[in-house]
């Protein structure tokens, strides 16, 4: 199944406008004609429209507004090319890893269709002389297994990731004579473990489901490996209980999220790579629910569920603040607590020798108080070393998240009265306890 983009959103189950500036944001900057003079990564489907302002492709050319084209359109800065492969893809493409019989490598090619690509296809943007990306997405930090994985293959260089921005995370769905879903948190836990498994059921009739209705629940989950999982179950194991055997589990593979629900995916449920992959398979079934980044739901005017009385895109707030004191640095994700599913920090051993691997302890945004609930946060990550001649340039764009000229133009990110995107800028000060800038903590990250 291919990408598609239709503007405008059903919040709360009903169509809106998406605001001028959006759909001016659908002209199309032309791609640099020459090697070097565009920067290319990929990886995290959750922030893509953010990033680049178009889900049409896989390899996306950013358009005006999003967060890459008004990069792109400061003076001096390069063309960049973005590459949905989802967050774990995404890792290896950086790592420049062999899973299995899988080579991952940033020349690969970035095809549409439902198959997750195994690169950031360089070759189409003129980049034949990369042989590393030059920065990745990722909505599931680095585990200790990426950053190994990352200095096995790339043992002269060490991996740089930062918080970048947040996404609501939607639960979208499709049945024929139902309007509008009002779930509650206890309602989202009972579906995706397979409790509530017909429309028929009772509880779900006391959400908006007419009485009546009935079918198999269809749940379209992510097959690829997901930060909007892992968001998703960071969520699910913080706020479903259960017990010491029988628990969500957080995590990038949405298998391993339900293993002790369901050690077999039941057949009616539908894996598919891809953020817009999962909307577009909702759409198009009958029965169906899933989960996805709201901007994904919205920009292909699908229905989506109410959680808690709360709106995924309407309802999210316009910057999500983290406190300082919930960032760690040079730490990575080690699994998941064995009784209760929650994701497990661990400090990298040997420590690096700079701070720049910085991570947003998970519970920190597992359950959001105010607003709409379930939340991800997404990183941009890089190299620091072997960026060669494009190095001032990689600095630049992943410092652009804490660059308020940038984000001040951006509008595929916000929640403004006239801009509601499902996304969320992070709160600038996230990085900045140590340098005097976050550009500065940057800058001394990519050595060369």
């Amino acid at each position: 199944m291919g990408y598609i983009m239709a503007y405008g959103y059903m919040g709360k189950n009903r169509m809106k406008a998406l605001a001028g500036a959006m759909l001016l944001g659908m002209v199309t900057l032309a791609s640099a004609a020459h090697a070097g003079t565009t920067l290319v990564g990929g990886g995290a489907t959750l922030p893509a429209l953010g990033y680049g302002g178009d889900v049409t492709h896989r390899q996306i050319t950013p358009v005006a507004g999003s967060l890459l084209a008004v990069y792109s359109a400061q003076t001096g800065n390069p063309q960049t090319s973005y590459c949905q492969t989802g967050s774990g893809a995404g890792k290896n493409i950086l790592a420049g890893a062999t899973v299995g019989t899988v080579v991952y490598n940033v020349q690969n090619a970035c095809p549409d269709g439902a198959a997750t690509p195994t690169g950031f296809g360089a070759p189409a943007v003129s980049r034949t002389d990369l042989t590393q990306p030059n920065f990745a997405g990722a909505d599931s930090p680095l585990s200790l297994t990426d950053y190994s994985t990352y200095t096995t293959n790339r043992p002269s260089s060490k991996p740089i990731q930062f918080p970048a921005v947040a996404g609501a995370v939607a639960i979208t769905f499709n049945k024929a004579n139902v309007n509008s879903l009002a779930l509650t948190d206890a309602l989202v836990c009972k579906i995706f473990s397979g409790q509530i498994s017909d429309w028929s059921d009772s509880q779900l009739v006391a959400a908006g489901v007419p009485a009546g209705v009935s079918g198999p629940i269809n749940v379209v989950y992510r097959s690829d490996g997901s930060g909007t999982s892992f968001g998703f179950s960071n969520h699910l194991s913080s706020i479903c209980g259960g017990t010491a055997s029988l628990h969500f589990i957080t995590d990038q593979s949405f298998a391993k999220v339900v293993s002790l629900y369901k050690p077999t995916i039941p057949t009616n449920w539908n894996g598919q790579s891809g953020n817009a992959n999962v909307v577009n398979t909702v759409v198009g079934l009958d029965g169906a629910i899933g989960y996805a980044e709201a901007a994904n739901v919205n920009n292909a005017a699908a229905q989506f569920a109410t959680v808690n009385g709360f709106d995924p895109v309407a309802d999210l707030s316009n910057k999500i603040t983290i406190s300082s004191s919930s960032v760690v640095y040079n730490s990575a994700i080690n699994g998941a607590d064995p009784t209760t599913g929650k994701a497990v920090v661990s400090a990298i051993s040997p420590a690096p020798s700079t701070s720049c691997i910085a991570l947003v302890q998970p519970s920190a945004y597992a359950i959001q108080s105010s607003g709409y609930p379930i939340v991800a946060v997404s990183y941009l990550l890089g190299n620091s070393n072997g960026n060669g001649t494009d190095a001032a340039n990689v600095r630049t764009l992943l410092g652009a998240p804490y660059n308020s000229t940038i984000t001040n133009a951006v509008t595929t990110i916000g929640n403004t009265s006239l801009n509601q995107t499902g996304l969320a800028f992070l709160n600038v000060d996230l990085t900045s306890s140590t340098y005097a800038t976050n550009q500065a903590r940057v800058n001394a990250c990519v050595a060369n």
